[in-house]
């Protein structure tokens, strides 16, 4: 999963709290992901369920490209390029597009992610390691508050790529960790490398640009008259993403909005209620992610999110239904 170039505002929009080698080291990461080719095998783990997983990764000026592959179990694969992800699973099992293959590879993505997150994080470095072999620096980004999770990351001091990492609650518990047990920097990696080596049902996912979304064009857009809102959030959570669907098998609308700071993100599910169908009410967790459904006004909603328990609940139970 690629690494992507440290945005700007991470200088445009500092932490409450971060120390000078905490934010020379994020830049530095940003230029090395630019730079450099690896192929390593790191392990994956939620709770009590682990993966062993190889990544091979190409840096180019074209743009990044990477392989994953499962050493667990079914031997599935995974190819991401800058612009799509294709996943093969060889069991021949049906493909289902709300799965995350490979427990959603190494967290790349966390770089810039965090460049948009710093006003709500603190970000300081901590002890020196060693990881698969390495010395490896510690980050440590702790929320301001206790509605998101908090990470501890371990930089390579040579080459500054990301080594591992952690997410944790805020009493420090661990919930979900990556981390590389052998990894080779540098040196030229092969097209042949990157080519898929398995035969089966496959898959690609385009990747599309996105940008917030206006309130004004929700509404008009939506396929409900009515006008859902949400009256609360975290500091820094803004809507990113909002669509709606109609549910094929029981004729019913579908809306979802997806909030983030950058950083943790909340999807909101907004349903038309069918009284033959179970849904969820009260709390829900799997690994990390939890979630929380209500019923409101003939509607069943559903906040889902890596987020705190009460992140979700708090959320849901804000929403309003209020014809305009």
């Amino acid at each position: 999963m690629r690494f992507s170039v440290l945005c700007l505002a991470i200088f445009l929009s500092p932490p409450l709290w971060a120390d000078d080698e905490a934010m020379q080291l994020l830049s530095l990461m940003g230029t090395a992901v630019k730079e450099k080719n690896y192929d390593g095998i790191f392990t994956y783990q939620s709770g009590t369920k682990a993966q062993s997983i190889r990544i091979v990764h190409r840096a180019s000026p074209k743009g990044n490209i990477e392989k994953l592959l499962s050493l667990d179990g079914a031997a599935r694969e995974l190819v991401k390029t800058d612009e799509s992800i294709t996943c093969i699973f060889p069991e021949g099992k049906q493909i289902q597009i709300d799965k995350r293959p490979l427990g959603g590879g190494f967290p790349s993505d966390l770089l810039s992610r965090l460049s948009l997150a710093v006003p709500y994080y603190s970000i300081q470095t901590g002890r020196q390691d060693r990881i698969a072999g390495r010395a490896a620096r510690q980050l440590k980004v702790m929320p301001v508050d206790a509605y998101r999770y908090g990470y501890e990351l371990w930089v390579d001091e040579e080459s500054h790529l990301l080594l591992a990492s952690q997410l944790l609650t805020q009493k420090g518990d661990v919930l979900e960790r990556f981390t590389f047990s052998s990894i080779t920097i540098g040196g030229e990696i092969s097209e042949s490398t990157l080519t898929p080596s398995r035969v089966g049902q496959q898959v690609t996912w385009e990747r599309k640009q996105t940008e917030p979304v206006k309130r004004e064009d929700i509404h008009q857009n939506s396929v409900f008259p009515e006008l859902w809102r949400v009256a609360w959030l975290p500091a820094g959570f803004k809507l990113v993403a909002e669509q709606s669907r109609r549910r094929v098998d029981k004729d019913l609308l579908v809306e979802q909005r997806v909030y983030s700071d950058g950083l943790s993100a909340v999807s909101v599910f907004i349903e038309q209620r069918d009284k033959t169908q179970q849904h969820l009410e009260g709390a829900s967790k799997m690994g990390a992610v939890n979630a929380f459904g209500i019923v409101v006004d003939n509607h069943f909603i559903t906040t889902v999110g890596q987020v705190p328990e009460q992140t979700v609940e708090k959320i849901v139970r804000s929403i309003e239904f209020a014809k305009e």
